[in-house]
C-alpha cells in the first residue's frame, strides 16, 4: 500500500475536507497495476476469512474491488446508487 500512499501524497490535490481528487490514477485514468497491487493486498488481507462476494459502491472503488475479486476468484457485486431500469430479481442499492 505503499505505492498508493506515495501516488496519492504525489498526485492526489484535496478539494475539500472531504474530497480529494485521485482522477490521474483511480477515477477517470485507471493505472491497472496499482489497482492489481491493491487487489493482492485485499486479497491477502482477507485470505483467513470465509469471503464469498467482493462488494463495492457503485464508485471509484470498481476498479480495486473487479481486481481483489479476480485474485479471490470470487463474484463482485455493484451496489447501485438508483434501481437499475434493466434488473429484475434480487438487487442491492446504497
Amino acid at each position: 500500500m505503499e505505492k498508493l500512499q506515495n501516488r496519492i501524497l504525489q498526485e492526489g490535490h484535496a478539494l475539500s475536507e472531504t474530497v480529494l481528487k485521485v482522477d490521474s490514477f483511480l477515477n477517470h485514468q485507471v493505472d491497472p497495476d496499482l489497482m492489481y497491487e491493491i487487489g493482492t493486498y485485499f486479497k491477502n488481507y482477507f485470505k483467513e476469512h470465509k469471503i464469498t462476494k467482493v462488494f463495492t459502491i457503485e464508485s471509484s472503488g470498481i476498479a480495486p474491488a473487479v481486481m481483489t475479486a479476480m485474485q479471490m476468484n470470487l463474484p463482485m457485486v455493484i451496489l447501485k446508487k438508483q434501481a437499475s431500469k434493466i434488473l429484475n430479481g434480487d438487487v442491492y442499492q446504497t
